[in-house]
């Protein structure tokens, strides 16, 4: 999703700011378990540009209208995405640029274990795509019809619940691999493999099969974007001393940083900064 709304979720950000409006809404209870949280962000201007990235979890962007179009330019080549987008996977080198103005953007965030399976996408789907448009995951039409014709917030909301309800699978056992991930996102991406392994008591083939399987990426992949995305925070917050931000993130030293924070954002940090 866009950085700037990721930033303020992780963060958990005051709703109100100089520049933005937004809300978060949880879940049902019976939905607890497959959706995160429900965000909309509110007066979204056109013809600004935001990075986009994804730290796991999956999630869907809607837009007010069906009709409604951005430009996502991925690796330089520019892509007109109409009603919403999906991103899931490891996310490199993507730019959103809003061509029209949203009264609001109304974004799903999924648990990582469980988007898969409630969607019957082989994890392996995001492997050779950044995101996704609704038509590529096969959207259900009916859905979209009924999400779209809703007047409200609130009642797109509903739709979508009742929706996710209804494909909830039966028996789905994924505890260990949700203590794996809480673990990781605790420490901020900063543990190793080895000691997720120790932590949670698995062995190696398991962690590696379940993320694979459940996620699309493995145990190391997870862990490089939450050290990454913890950095870029710490970056974006106080960008006076990047050696210090990547020492503190556990990168071995500003280069090994520099080399990640360009293969994901196609940029130096400091040219980033120059633009931000």
């Amino acid at each position: 999703m866009p950085i700037n709304f990721l930033k303020k979720i992780i963060q958990q950000e005051k709703t109100v700011s100089d520049d933005e409006y937004w809300m978060k809404k949880s879940p049902s209870k019976a939905c607890v378990d497959y959706i995160e949280s429900f965000y909309s962000f509110y007066d979204i201007n056109s013809e600004t540009e935001h990075w986009i990235f994804n730290d796991g979890f999956p999630a869907i962007i809607l837009f007010p209208e069906k009709n409604n179009k951005v430009c996502i330019d991925i690796d330089g080549k520019e892509n007109i995405i109409k009603s919403g987008w999906v991103d899931a996977g490891v996310i490199k080198k993507a730019y959103v640029r809003y061509i029209e103005n949203f009264d609001y953007i109304l974004i799903v965030r999924f648990r990582p274990e469980c988007f898969y399976k409630l969607f019957k996408l082989n994890p392996s789907f995001f492997k050779s795509r950044n995101i996704a448009s609704l038509a590529d995951i096969d959207f259900d039409i009916e859905l979209s019809n009924e999400i779209f014709a809703a007047d409200s917030i609130e009642k797109k909301i509903d739709v979508i619940e009742s929706y996710v309800k209804n494909l909830i699978p039966i028996n789905t056992k994924t505890g260990l691999l949700n203590s794996a991930i809480e673990l990781i996102n605790q420490t901020k991406g900063q543990i190793s493999v080895a000691n997720v392994i120790r932590e949670v008591g698995v062995n190696y083939k398991w962690l590696e099969r379940n993320f694979s399987k459940h996620l699309g990426f493995t145990p190391k992949e997870y862990i490089q974007l939450q050290r990454f995305l913890s950095a870029y925070i710490n970056m974006y917050n106080e960008p006076h001393d990047l050696l210090d931000i990547a020492i503190t993130n556990g990168y071995y030293d500003y280069n090994h940083f520099l080399k990640e924070f360009k293969g994901f954002t196609g940029k130096t940090p400091i040219e980033y900064i120059s633009k931000k």
